[in-house]
């Protein structure tokens, strides 16, 4: 099996490597939008009667992207377009043909789940970042920031929407504060789409006509928005965000009694230019974020759990789009927390991000921890550079710096710093895209095989899509703010970990078949991947290789079908049960899985995962299943159960593995919301509860009220620690 997949590897290879014939441009030049300003007043409260929507730029005739590229929208979508001094304004009406489905209105949620419009908005033109506004048909809003590779649904900002429900159509006006975009003011030109989910035909909708194996948001295909005068940059254009909590914390299991903090804080933002924004925090807070939702770890390497502060997260792929998969020299969840996931203080922070020119893109980021016993005081900056070549592939650069910043004097050698470069280049038309980087670390005393290298080079086509991402990484490379667990290899007989440098090799070839006009089939997906890994001085260590064959109903249901094979010369003695450790020797497993996606737009849906094979020279049972009760639009209540169960020859035991997971939301309005998250997870020892209030009082405005309780579950179920937070924030414009 090896052998045929070299063989096809290489074969995707030469297929990548052949020329690209004749790239089409991206977008018709009819895509065109000529828009006026108007002195009438408009009123956003979702009914279209205002006289200035007579004479606005009118977009329609939309196209299907998905399922299919090539169709007409069989129920229109019209927007009308206008703008004053200060906002942008929209006019939408997107014919129906009855209720719509409505999945929540919860800010910032999954809202494209719902019915709902969106526009895209490319201030710079330049086709590699941009700005995404979307509400659903019950007024529920979000918004994001898009770039080449990256969708920041994190980002937040003031804007304004109404809707109405109508019957046979729904209706939004959408006001958005030139203050909230980052633009240059003599560009008369920028890009701008519109689109819209219509979940009761899980179909997707855009203005222009975005190929299906793109995203309907992807930069490369906008259309144009003409400005009869381009936008004036608004004078006044910072925020201010104070915040108070109060808190009280309990920890049982060091027998401490409850105790009681209050605190405050601010974050603030300023517009230095038209494009750059600087952004403060002190004293900053993150209790109101929703704690990391747990997986089991099968695996002999640690796991990426993804961000969710919001600081770190806006513009967050300034910093965090330099690594390769498990190759990543910049991941914020290494500055305030530690390795346990649990805060550690942070005194203040500052980021600078944003265009400093037309083709040019600047992050620069400083944030300071705070000294304690536990946690010695820290330091991290970060600067990055991104400059855009050609019409849309990008240059970067960056450095990194993690230094100690306690009282003692040792800590002048205690510091980790990181550079490096990185060029993508991507076809006008984003079927072809390629990736080179090389990365750097420094540490003292270390100056040899400190470096790592990453690559990537793929074809996206509607039917035919592969791609192959390689890292070379070596023994001492080190990223102090960054992620690269496949580098420490822990030996459980010794206790420790052996650091070993590797190259891995990803490789995956698609196939996608789109019938036609199949009453129940979207698509037929197709796939081979493989994985191989080569250690330091070892050779061929691991050698994943997975086939694979989905089926895409037009009901949103989806049947998953894989064959996995994976081949571990294992090099250091390693337990998965706690018991005698197995020993190191080369392993093949074989499994076979299924997969059934449930539609999540029915009352009642639920979702069925199983998998059995080999594993470690035992075996493996692996099932999760998920049922889903969803009261449109205000309630959601889920309960998911994964149990892995893990069979060794003696001495090397065995472990029964369960995770448990609780889901409650309750969407009292748009700005009212209570969500509940219960996790039970016997490989870590926790059971836990996390529930949040909030009430958005006022336009970004908030008042969360969280609670947070652990509790042990082995030798006997007791308490661990649990918190009580309440916390007021409020958004002043300046």
């Amino acid at each position: 099996m090896k052998l045929l997949y070299t063989a096809l590897s290489v074969c995707s290879f030469l297929w990548l490597a052949a020329p690209a014939h004749a790239q089409p441009p991206g977008v018709d030049p009819g895509y065109r939008l000529e828009i006026q300003k108007t002195t009438l007043n408009v009123t956003i409260d979702g009914v279209l009667d205002d006289p200035a929507w007579s004479a606005a730029a009118t977009a329609r005739d939309f196209w299907v992207h998905f399922p299919v590229d090539d169709a007409r929208s069989r129920f229109g979508t019209e927007v009308r377009l206008t703008y004053n001094e200060e906002f942008l304004f929209l006019a939408v009406v997107c014919a129906d043909s009855g209720a719509q489905i409505i999945q929540t209105l919860r800010r910032d949620s999954r809202i494209d789940d719902s019915d709902a419009f969106f526009i895209v908005l490319d201030p710079l033109n330049e086709k590699t970042n941009g700005f995404a506004f979307l509400v659903n048909a019950a007024g529920a809003q979000t918004e994001a920031l898009i770039s080449i590779n990256d969708v920041d649904t994190n980002w937040d900002n003031k804007w304004y929407s109404a809707t109405r429900q109508n019957g046979d159509h729904w209706t939004a006006e959408i006001a958005i504060p030139f203050r909230s975009l980052r633009f240059e003011e003599n560009l008369a030109e920028w890009g701008i789409n519109f689109g819209r989910m219509d979940k009761k035909r899980n179909e997707e909708h855009t203005w222009t006509r975005v190929p299906l194996q793109f995203e309907n948001h992807d930069l490369g295909y906008l259309g144009t928005l003409s400005w009869d005068q381009p936008p004036k940059k608004v004078k006044a254009n910072g925020s201010l965000i104070p915040f108070v909590t109060a808190r009280i914390d309990e920890n049982q299991a060091q027998g401490k009694d409850p105790e009681f903090q209050a605190d405050a804080g601010l974050d603030a933002k300023w517009a230095v230019t038209s494009s750059l924004n600087l952004d403060l925090a002190v004293n900053p807070d993150f209790s109101q974020v929703e704690v990391d939702q747990q997986v089991t770890n099968l695996t002999r390497f640690s796991i990426f759990f993804p961000e969710r502060r919001t600081f770190f997260l806006e513009n967050g792929d300034i910093f965090g789009s330099f690594g390769m998969n498990q190759t990543q020299p910049f991941f914020s969840r290494t500055i305030g927390l530690n390795t346990e996931g649990a805060p550690v203080p942070i005194l203040f922070g500052a980021r600078l991000s944003g265009s400093i020119g037309e083709k040019t893109r600047i992050g620069i980021m400083d944030v300071q921890t705070k000294n304690e016993t536990a946690n010695p005081g820290q330091n991290y900056a970060a600067l990055a550079l991104h400059q855009r070549i050609f019409k849309r592939s990008v240059v970067r650069g960056y450095f990194l710096n993690r230094q100690a910043t306690d009282t003692k004097e040792s800590t002048a050698d205690e510091y980790g710093r990181n550079a490096g470069l990185a060029m993508n280049l991507i076809s006008s038309d984003g079927k072809w895209s390629g990736l080179a980087g090389f990365h750097q670390s420094y540490k003292e005393g270390i100056n040899e095989n400190a470096y790592a290298l990453t690559g990537n080079i793929s074809y996206n086509g509607k039917n035919f899509r592969t791609f192959i991402d390689a890292s070379h990484v070596r023994s001492n490379y080190y990223a102090d703010m960054g992620f690269v667990p496949q580098v420490a290899n822990y030996d459980a007989e010794r206790d420790t970990f052996i650091r070993l440098g590797y190259t891995t090799a990803l490789n995956m070839i698609d196939y996608y078949y789109l019938p036609k006009n199949h009453p129940r089939i979207n698509q037929h997906w197709f796939g081979l991947e493989n994985l191989p890994t080569f250690n330091e001085g070892i050779g061929l260590t691991d050698w994943y290789t997975r086939l694979r064959y989905f089926i895409v109903y037009k009901n949103t249901t989806m049947l998953r079908f894989r064959l996995n094979n994976n081949y571990i010369n294992l090099q250091f003695p390693f337990s998965f049960t706690g018991d005698t450790p197995l020993p190191a020797k080369e392993y093949d497993n074989f499994e076979f899985n299924m997969q059934y996606d449930g539609d999540r737009r029915k009352l009642f849906s639920y979702d069925l995962f199983a998998v059995y094979g080999s594993f470690y020279g035992g075996s493996k049972f692996t099932y999760r299943a998920g049922l889903n009760f969803r009261r449109q639009p205000w309630g959601l209540f889920s309960l998911n159960l994964e149990q892995n169960f893990l069979r060794f020859p003696d001495p090397y035991g065995r472990a029964d593995l369960t995770l448990l997971g609780a889901r409650l939301e309750f969407n009292f309005s748009t700005s009212v919301f209570w969500n509940t998250f219960i996790q039970y997870n016997t490989q870590s020892n926790n059971f836990n509860v996390n529930s949040r209030f909030q009430w958005r009082f006022a336009p970004m405005s908030d008042f969360f009220l969280v609670y947070t309780d652990n509790y042990l579950i082995e030798p006997t179920f007791g308490p661990k620690s649990r918190s009580l937070v309440a916390k007021l924030t409020y958004w002043l414009n300046l």
